[in-house]
């Protein structure tokens, strides 16, 4: 379901998680664990059931129960029904399912306890991310204490007291100061260390009440209430994100399909649905941490940003105030009057990957391309912008074609008076015709862009993308940072045509992003480089192009959104 979520934060390799709330919350963690990430278990094993939680707590189905188990880990609370007597011996009453056998005495639960206790304090101690499902807003309580039971008292141990025990449904304001106070203790219980919160609602419905509601009708009130709550929390603070696991399984497209035949129980493989959107969504990968822009850090790319944008462009005749985004690495230089002379009157937004932080690439779940901040120092140059507004955006370069092809081959390096072009430039293979091989040397670099393309798609809103591939270096360029021999093999087309595809394969079904390749028939010579005519005329060692080379592109660009209906 494209566009389901889009999470505030990402969960990464490096991150203490602890999970905590009704039975899904369980279901989070055995995944996160199956797939390497940080999700420590601080309690004992001895006689328990499942290793499912970060400790021995069991299901916490109301947000009450979960504040009240921090305050104990505090001592600030304590049951007065420490122990029920089954046969045996002793059962916890805050816990009664979480051992295969009862405590020989009560002696040895309150010992148990306290070690519990412990293990609870060092995982919120330790944690980074707190998950937390809430699942009911139903419970039984200790009339003395107020304590919140996560079963009735009779149902595994205890017996029901009406002296001693009470109904309590909580309501929609009692569950949101729950959910603060849950968080206030944590942080205090942490000397004011911050930590993050990830919210689920369960999907499981009530399978019986204790209201006098029907069993439907309570079952809808407990989760509109914790729907509402988690929304509406996660809305007010920042670091806290909602997930909606209970939308995905009780999606009506569904038809019940995701329920086992009693309507109630989550089938296997519907969990396994919403745990793949939520490792998809949530968690960091390896392809969400790379910096993808070729060419950053490369002091001739960004001379020749600074240059391009010195001094701001003098545009008279706007028609249109909705702007375009231009996003790209230094050939953004080239491309500069193109965008700006768009045949829209459209104002332009630049965002310059070299001197942003952090790169939009690896960030596209949370900023979605929308938000830009610029390196420390260049405060007097580029100003931090939101692009709130802008339906079009123009992606030039980042790796796509041109020098991303050569870099998959080795380090393209800044130059300098004196330089060796050979020893600041990669050594690409001759080669005579595209092979199985040569196509699957570029097929990691080639999928990157693909995979960025296809997020592009899912977390961003833009009404027309376009990717215009980076330009070819030019053949002068060539000879000095290649050779002569590479440049007269003319082996470069065979790479050219190689990457392209690689890309293709990887493609397959064209997206919403539109990728506009430069006309090499035009542009280039017989050897497959750009003509000398379209050098940026900087330096011999110079890969980027001048703006004539953009001419074709812009023109299918501008053409495109012509044919379009007008950005909203």
């Amino acid at each position: 379901m494209p566009g389901i979520h889009s999470p505030k934060f990402l969960i990464t390799a490096d991150d203490t998680i602890v999970t905590m709330g009704s039975c899904f919350a369980q279901h989070i963690a055995n995944w996160l664990r199956a797939r390497n990430f940080n999700v420590p278990f601080y309690d004992t094993t001895d006689h328990i059931r499942a290793k499912s939680f970060s400790a021995n707590y069991g299901n916490v189905y109301t947000v009450r129960q979960a504040v009240q188990l921090v305050q104990e880990a505090r001592g600030m609370w304590r049951c007065s029904e420490p122990a029920w007597p089954v046969d045996g011996g002793f059962v916890d009453p805050l816990r009664p399912a979480q051992f295969n056998t009862p405590f020989p005495s009560e002696a040895r639960l309150q010992a148990a306890r306290t070690d519990h206790l412990k293990a609870v304090h060092t995982a919120l101690s330790q944690l980074d991310v707190l998950v937390f499902t809430l699942g009911l807003t139903e419970a039984w309580r200790v009339i003395a204490c107020g304590s919140i039971l996560p079963m009735a008292p009779g149902v595994i141990a205890g017996q029901i007291d009406d002296n001693r025990h009470e109904f309590v449904n909580f309501r929609y304001n009692e569950v949101l100061a729950d959910l603060c106070a849950l968080h206030e203790g944590i942080l205090a219980l942490r000397g004011g260390r911050a930590f993050r919160m990830l919210l689920t609602v369960s999907p499981v419905p009530l399978t019986a009440t204790a209201s006098q509601n029907h069993v439907l009708s309570a079952s809808t009130y407990s989760k509109s209430v914790l729907r509402a709550v988690a929304g509406d929390f996660c809305a007010d603070h920042p670091f806290a994100d909602y997930f909606p696991s209970f939308e995905l399984v009780n999606n009506p497209a569904a038809k019940s399909a995701h329920f086992e035949d009693n309507l109630r129980s989550v089938k296997p493989d519907a969990v396994a649905m919403v745990m793949s959107c939520f490792e998809r969504l949530c968690l960091q990968s390896a392809e969400d941490s790379g910096v993808t822009s070729a060419g950053i850090g490369d002091v001739d790319c960004e001379d020749a940003l600074l240059d391009a944008f010195a001094t701001p462009a003098v545009i008279s005749g706007k028609v249109d105030n909705t702007p375009l985004l231009v996003v790209g690495n230094s050939h953004l230089a080239g491309a500069r009057t193109h965008a700006e002379g768009n045949p829209f009157g459209q104002a332009v937004q630049f965002a310059m990957l070299n001197f942003l932080k952090p790169d939009p690439f690896a960030t596209i779940k949370q900023r979605r391309f929308r938000e830009f901040s610029f390196r420390a120092g260049l405060d007097d140059k580029f100003a931090d912008f939101t692009a709130k507004d802008a339906r079009t955006l123009i992606i030039v370069g980042c790796g796509f074609m041109g020098d991303g092809i050569v870099r998959v081959h080795g380090e393209l390096r800044a130059g300098a008076p004196g330089c060796d072009g050979r020893k600041i430039s990669p050594t690409m293979p001759i080669v005579s015709s595209v092979t199985d091989a040569l196509v699957k040397t570029y097929a990691k670099s080639a999928g990157a862009i693909v995979q960025y393309a296809r997020k592009i798609e899912e977390f961003c809103d833009f009404d027309q993308v376009f990717w215009i591939a980076s330009p070819d270096m030019t053949e002068a360029v060539a000879r000095f940072r290649l050779g002569d021999e590479f440049v007269d093999s003319a082996a470069f087309p065979h790479h050219r045509a190689a990457y392209l595809a690689a890309f293709q394969k990887a493609l397959g079904t064209a997206g919403k992003v539109r990728f506009v390749c430069h006309p090499t028939d035009s542009l280039s010579e017989a050897s497959g480089f750009s003509k000398n005519v379209y050098a940026a005329h900087r330096n011999i060692w110079d890969i980027h192009c001048n703006a004539s080379y953009f001419d074709a592109a812009f023109e299918q660009v501008w053409r495109e959104l012509r044919a379009t209906p007008a950005p909203r």
